[in-house]
């Protein structure tokens, strides 16, 4: 493709001459401080000979060498993290002492940081985690870990309004669990199998949540109606501050409220915004 005879005689005479291997032979001062040269078999046999090779041969031991030091520090991460696995063990141990003298005493205990606190330690760690190998049958695996997840999360979803997103539930079940965690399959599975007081539900969006039975859309329209007339009217990000939740469910509930005719919705440059609908509740409204 136009590659000019000088360039190609060159290329030939430098592969011919193999200038990448190169013999380097270090060169001790003398005691005068003068440079000693070295010259082949007749040096001294203390001296040290260093032989240095470029090109492929001293790629691969470069490689090899990389490779050398990525498996010893492989060995060491896995030293640490079983450290890291036993410290984990004892942190869970020492939580469920906690937690048991607190339920002991709890009848003196008023302040809500306290009380707030006892919530934490509780859900730290589960005393006997459901694992698959425990059981014979899928079905039977996934209706023991759905009561688990029901004891340990019908507590945090009532203080959540009835209400938890599926990756909130994710997050909290596996950071209870430790070190033996569940995929995000089989903990779908295990909510599907919940028959109360704890439900999945499905929202039109496609959205799912774990719900409190007793929360009806009914009642969680109601709720947001009277949220949305204390504040004359609430955006998304609003009610979800307000509520200490996240953005899904707060949209989720004033989709709700929307469904059953409870609030009607602004939309404009500034953004969504709900307010009461006063077309349908003039009546309890004047």
């Amino acid at each position: 493709n136009g590659l000019t005879p000088e360039f190609g005689s060159a290329l030939r005479q430098t592969i011919e001459a193999r200038i990448w291997e190169v013999i380097v032979i270090p060169r001790p001062l003398s005691q005068a401080g003068n440079v000693q040269q070295n010259s082949g078999a007749g040096n001294n046999p203390a001296q040290l000979r260093l032989k240095m090779r470029t090109g492929i041969g001293g790629i691969e031991r470069s490689i090899e060498a990389k490779a050398k030091e990525t498996d010893e520090n492989i060995a060491l991460a896995f030293q640490d993290l079983n450290v890291l696995m036993a410290m984990a063990k004892d942190m869970v141990a020492i939580s469920k002492v906690i937690s048991t003298k607190i339920r002991e005493q709890k009848g003196e205990i008023s302040d809500d940081e306290t009380v707030r606190f006892k919530s934490y330690l509780l859900s730290l760690g589960i005393d006997d985690p459901v694992t698959r190998e425990h059981f014979s049958s899928n079905s039977e695996y996934f209706r023991s870990l759905a009561q688990q997840v029901c004891e340990l999360l019908l507590d945090p979803i009532e203080e959540q309004g009835g209400m938890m997103s599926l990756a909130d539930v994710y997050c909290r079940v596996n950071r209870a669990r430790g070190l033996e965690l569940l995929s995000p399959e089989d903990l779908l599975h295990a909510c599907e199998q919940l028959n109360g007081p704890i439900k999945l539900r499905k929202f039109p969006s496609g959205a799912m949540v774990l719900q409190l039975e007793s929360q009806d859309d009914e009642l969680v329209a109601a709720d947001t109606l009277e949220k949305v007339k204390e504040a004359t009217s609430l955006a998304v990000e609003e009610l979800a501050k307000q509520m200490g939740i996240s953005l899904l469910l707060a949209k989720e509930r004033l989709l709700a409220a929307e469904r059953l005719g409870k609030v009607c919705r602004d939309e404009s440059l500034e953004g969504l915004r709900f307010y009461p609908n006063l077309l349908l509740h003039r009546d309890n409204d004047s």
